[in-house]
């Protein structure tokens, strides 16, 4: 079951590195969005808000504390039984 999990998210984290160094590896991206740059505007605009990073942070965030609640889960239930298989005999 561990196993699984962590296979997910060393992949995840692969694709976020993978993404990150496209995003900044890439000159030829850079140019042709510099020459269609947005005029600018009032609203603030991180790049972290543009190019999708966030969703990716939340995302491992997310499945971060979903593994750690089911891991709590787990070892809750394991204690639950022993302490029903004790109370028996």
């Amino acid at each position: 079951m561990h196993s699984g999990i962590t296979f997910f998210l060393a992949l995840l984290f692969c694709f976020l590195l993978v993404h990150q160094a496209q995003a900044v590896s890439s000159p030829a991206v850079k140019n042709v969005l510099m020459a269609r740059a947005k005029a600018p505007s009032v609203w603030a605009t991180p790049d972290i808000l543009e190019n999708g990073t966030l969703f990716y942070i939340a995302i491992s965030v997310s499945t971060l504390l979903w593994c750690t609640g089911k891991g709590v889960h787990m070892t809750l239930d394991q204690q639950e039984r022993k302490a029903l298989y004790l109370a028996k005999h």
